[in-house]
């Protein structure tokens, strides 16, 4: 069996509404494609197999993929509206998914999106996906409008997700931080796991771990830098001669690193055993993140991972089963 836990839709309505902006991020239709301009140098179309699902379950036959945790996939969501506005369309977001996973059952499972303009309206629509919707975990961008997710405003939504038990599928936005970045494959190739990366520190010396122990952040594209310099994060994470600030926590900082999560989407074997040889089994999670990139080459690099049976099964299906509490799907398979 096998459990997609980075995968997008994209909701056709927003893409329209996206249309009526004068500022970026903004929408236009090319030749009857929605093209989302994100930022500037970054340009990014709206591919038929992210809006039509039938075309989606066509593709996951082909990587023999059975369940598939749909995601909101622009790389914002609809917190870059601000206020009032940007939670109304969380709900209007949220409202598609849910018909989505009613109308194909078995098939999918949601990851919803928050709008983050007010605090209790971001926390009362959360509880609405977890307890109405029946949403299995939340998709969280690494920054909200170029906001830090350690500010007060956000970390209470966040909080707030870790007490209901339920993952956060941390995913890039475009970095805050543009200078140098002109071009899509600057964006895509480093601007967006450093982002991701650096929001995942941030949390981490925010304290958010120690207020929530239990907190499943999943933090997208093998973990970002992470994995591969943690020694450096952690050599600098105590006093010494030049480190005057260290992080005010409970345990050094392997001790938090060792509780993220990471899903499989990257393009190199080696990429993919540093995060297995860092990491373990246990804290991997199958992802293509379909349709970008190159999502059918995924499970080929788990199959040459130097690693048991066993613990393919956990990458594929075990640890996503546990985390999104989806036990009823592996009775189902």
């Amino acid at each position: 069996m096998r459990i997609d836990i980075h995968t997008h839709f994209q909701c056709l309505d927003f893409l329209k509404y996206l249309q009526g902006r004068s500022n970026l991020p903004k929408g236009v239709l090319d030749g009857g494609t929605y093209v989302i301009q994100c930022a500037t140098g970054l340009d990014l179309p709206a591919l038929p197999k992210i809006i039509d699902m039938e075309q989606k379950l066509r593709d996951m036959e082909d990587m023999k993929v059975n369940v598939a945790a749909l995601s909101h996939g622009i790389p914002f969501g609809p917190e870059v509206l601000g206020g009032r506005e940007a939670d109304e369309w969380a709900i209007r977001i949220n409202d598609n998914l849910a018909r989505i996973i009613a109308d194909y059952p078995g098939k999918f499972v949601a990851l919803g999106s928050v709008g983050f303009g007010d605090p209790q309206r971001s926390i009362a629509e959360v509880d609405r996906c977890a307890r109405h919707l029946g949403f299995s975990g939340f998709q969280i961008f690494s920054n909200i409008s170029n906001g830090l997710l350690d500010s007060p405003e956000f970390l209470a939504v966040l909080k707030h997700i870790a007490t209901l038990g339920m993952p956060i599928h941390l995913h890039p936005a475009v970095p805050p931080n543009r200078i140098g970045m002109d071009s899509p494959s600057q964006f895509l190739g480093l601007g967006f796991p450093l982002d991701t990366s650096l929001s995942a520190v941030h949390l981490i010396r925010s304290g958010l771990f120690d207020e929530t122990p239990d907190l499943k952040l999943i933090v997208a594209h093998v973990g970002g830098v992470i994995p591969y310099l943690w020694g450096r994060l952690a050599t600098f994470s105590v006093a010494s001669s030049t480190i005057h600030d260290p992080p005010r926590l409970l345990h050094p900082i392997d001790h938090y690193l060792s509780k993220l999560y990471v899903d499989t989407v990257c393009y190199r074997v080696e990429a993919l055993q540093c995060c297995h040889d860092v990491l373990g089994s246990e804290h991997l999670l199958y992802g293509t993140d379909h349709p970008f990139g190159r999502p059918d080459v995924v499970a080929e690099l788990i199959e040459q991972l130097n690693c048991p049976a066993s613990d393919r099964e956990l990458i594929y299906h075990g640890n996503a089963e546990r985390l999104l509490n989806l036990k009823h799907l592996a009775v189902a398979a």
